[in-house]
């Protein structure tokens, strides 16, 4: 496919200036007058639409009515607004579920979660079967790359198929206990964008779809500076005024770039915050509108209509299907969404189908009724145990249940909803083959092997009954993620006192003791949450940690073989597999379980820097060069590599190379001891003085390792100097 036009390379200079976000960036942005951020590209109409480049943005956690081109007076996002104005902006968009992994599955497939079968966070997996957006672009020849900030949507958990580029790395550690949610601040994944769209610039030829999501707004509700002074009273609101000025940064680079002008912009949100509402204080439990109705725009001059507000409801399953009409793409198999390509053009597509969503998560985490929604242009049933039914036009904040005055519009509304659901019931949870079985079985857990199933929800305690229940147990998973220990662990022994079936409750709980270092008392709150999600791979991961820590590594071993029966891509198993084998010296064993790691999640870092750092003990110093060597391609920051490559030149006594690395591992982060010590030792080899002032830099660093610490010391007081 070709495309005769022209495209600018990236300014000089902008790489490294890009990097300091808090400089004049996003401040800038974010704080500059009513000018827009100069969206309009030469008015030339696109005709063919075959080859637009495209650029999806997902803002996690945002409410349509929290966005100032929804009419929220308070909003301080004019980049967003100004998208909306020059393009089409629709009105209500209901989102699948009020959960990111489902609802993005939905957002790339056009399948609702009983179709595609992701129907919760962490356990469940988009199947290769399923065609996404990403693979019919791919297939018509773009460039795909994806940018995403949050573990929720992690590779592993199979949105990455069709994307040649996944960047999916976090910040901190890669899995956190409990909540799974690792996350990478909104302007460094952009960085990372930043950095593709300057590669895609020396494609002229080749189309390019690029997703971009952003977690900010997500709790905790922690903006930057100069966002939380700005919006201290609604830290909420300022993590999308964040978002805002992360957006219009990257449509800067693409216009700078010289590719704004062919690229349609499609914005949109996963689902909403509740925010107090209905007594729940984010999302998750409810469907009511505050946690599904998001915003949805598309921008594109001479493509799209400037100005236009579609005030038909939409779904967010009707996202992937119009892109695809849009760049005239063959559409994917979804058979209850449909294109909202008549809608932009302004011709009527007929009656708007009823929206659909649903929330499993109380049944998973709770055992409670699980819940269900479905809508048409003014009423909407929500299927719980005591139904509830609302008139929308006259009640958009649903405070008045109409279920028990207007019963033949709330059972006509039930009818649609048995259809629909009849079409099917998904549930993409980690299949176990014999093997599989007989491997768990081996290891004691016979009943692994069980998967999560919906069930009834007749019996099962309403939700809106306990959502007060459940915010206490959200504030006791705030406290064990801000480590307060101590705070978290008497409201979860007050719940299971109660509830000794709390699953979600028995996590956390198992977490704070984890946390705290009460490895013995962590042990047995997963094994109860194993009796009760016995899928659970991170449980089994979670024990083997405890285990090492406990210094029992054998049974720490056979954890690690149980979580990798449940889920055979789930890395950091491997990793803890391989650090349990190369204690026991075991080093080839080693190196062959983190080369399975690398291969399953080659663009991992951190896994590859653990491959280097076994080679290179093993005496394989070439391939743990490659290694390290790789990993600064991928990152080229990374001090851990550098200090590991510094270390390893030094023992191929190329002293002067290790000295650079070490020296630039120490300008990134000059508190990073090991580098400071390794540095120490090379000058000490090389019979330079400085050696003795790096020995007692590190000796005196009291957040250095107690070990570190005590190494410089013993350099110092042996004389071992030149």
């Amino acid at each position: 496919m070709s495309r005769p036009r022209k495209r600018k390379a990236p300014p000089p200079g902008r790489e490294s200036t890009s990097r300091f976000w808090a400089g004049a960036g996003l401040v800038a942005i974010a704080l500059a007058g009513a000018t827009l951020l100069v969206l309009r590209p030469r008015p030339t109409p696109l005709a063919p639409r075959h080859g637009l480049d495209v650029l999806l943005v997902t803002l996690d956690t945002t409410r349509a009515d929290h966005l100032g081109c929804y009419g929220y007076a308070a909003a301080r996002t004019r980049h967003l607004d100004g998208l909306a104005a020059e393009g089409t902006r629709f009105e209500t968009v209901i989102a699948p579920a009020p959960i990111t992994l489902p609802s993005h599955s939905s957002i790339l497939t056009g399948l609702y979660p009983f179709e595609h079968g992701v129907r919760n966070n962490g356990n469940f997996y988009l199947a290769p079967r399923i065609e996404t957006l990403a693979t019919r672009l791919k297939a018509r020849g773009y460039r795909t790359g994806a940018f995403v900030s949050s573990f929720i949507l992690d590779r592993r958990y199979g949105l990455d198929r069709g994307f040649d580029a996944y960047d999916d790395r976090m910040e901190g550690e890669y899995t956190q206990v409990v909540t799974l949610q690792a996350e990478r601040r909104g302007d460094r994944t952009a960085l990372a964008l930043d950095r593709w769209i300057d590669e895609r610039a020396k494609e002229p030829d080749a189309p390019f779809f690029a997703w971009l999501h952003l977690y900010d707004p997500h709790e905790p509700y922690r903006p930057p500076h100069p966002f939380r002074d700005l919006f201290a009273k609604d830290p909420y609101d300022g993590e999308i005024a964040f978002v805002d000025a992360i957006v219009a940064s990257v449509l800067d680079r693409l216009r700078g770039a010289g590719l704004l002008d062919r690229t349609l912009v499609v914005l949109t949100g996963d689902h909403g915050e509740s925010l107090g509402e209905h007594g729940e204080t984010t999302h998750s439990m409810f469907v009511y509108e505050g946690a599904i109705r998001v915003p949805l725009v598309f921008w594109r001059p001479g493509l799209v209509p400037a100005g236009r507000v579609v005030r038909d409801p939409v779904r967010l399953v009707d996202v992937a299907p119009t892109i695809l009409d849009l760049v005239g793409a063959p559409a994917l198999a979804a058979p209850q969404a449909r294109s909202l390509v008549p809608l932009l053009e302004g011709r009527s597509a007929g009656p708007s189908p009823p929206a659909y969503s649903e929330t499993l998560l109380p049944k998973f985490y709770m055992n409670w009724a699980p819940l269900r929604s479905f809508r048409d242009s003014r009423y909407k049933l929500i299927d719980a145990p005591r139904p509830e039914l609302y008139d929308l036009a006259n009640d958009p904040g649903e405070t008045t249940n109409l279920y028990a005055e207007r019963r033949s519009t709330a059972e006509a509304l039930r009818e649609g909803l048995v259809r629909l659901a009849a079409s099917g019931n998904a549930m993409s949870v980690q299949t176990l083959d014999r093997e599989a079985m007989e491997k768990l079985a081996a290891l004691g857990y016979i009943g692994a092997g069980a998967e999560l199933r919906e069930g009834g929800s007749g019996s099962l305690a309403d939700p809106k009954d306990f959502i007060a229940l459940f915010d206490r147990l959200r504030q006791a998973n705030s406290a064990v993620r801000d480590r307060r220990f101590d705070e978290a662990i008497p409201i979860l022994k007050a719940v299971l006192a109660d509830d000794p079936k709390n699953a979600f409750a028995t996590l956390i709980l198992g977490s704070a003791y984890m946390g705290k270092g009460s490895s013995r008392e962590a042990i047995p709150q997963f094994r109860r949450y194993l009796e009760l999600v016995p899928t659970s791979s991170y449980a089994h991961q979670w024990i083997a940690i405890c285990l090492v820590r406990l210094g029992e590594r054998e049974a720490a071993l056979r954890e690690a073989e149980a979580a990798l029966a449940l889920d055979p891509r789930f890395t950091d198993a491997r990793v803890l597999k391989a650090g349990v084998l190369a204690t026991r010296g075991e080093d080839e064993a080693a190196i062959r379980v983190l080369q399975e790691a690398v291969a399953t999640d080659p663009a991992k870092p951190m896994v590859r820097l653990d491959l280097a750092k076994v080679l290179a003990e093993a005496g394989h110093r070439e391939e743990a060069r490659a290694e390290y060597e790789t990993v600064l391609r991928l990152e080229p920051d990374s001090v851990p590599a550098l200090t590991g490559l510094g270390a390893l030149l030094a023992g191929q006594d190329d002293l002067a190379a290790a000295e650079t690395a070490l020296r630039r591992a120490l300008g990134l982060d000059p508190t990073a001891a090991q580098a400071r010590f390794n540095l120490a030792r090379v000058l000490e080899r090389a019979r330079r003085p400085e050696a003795v002032a790096e020995y007692r830099r590190v000796a005196e660093d009291e957040k250095a390792p107690p070990d570190l610490r005590a190494a410089a010391r013993s350099h110092l007081a042996d004389g071992r100097r030149p």
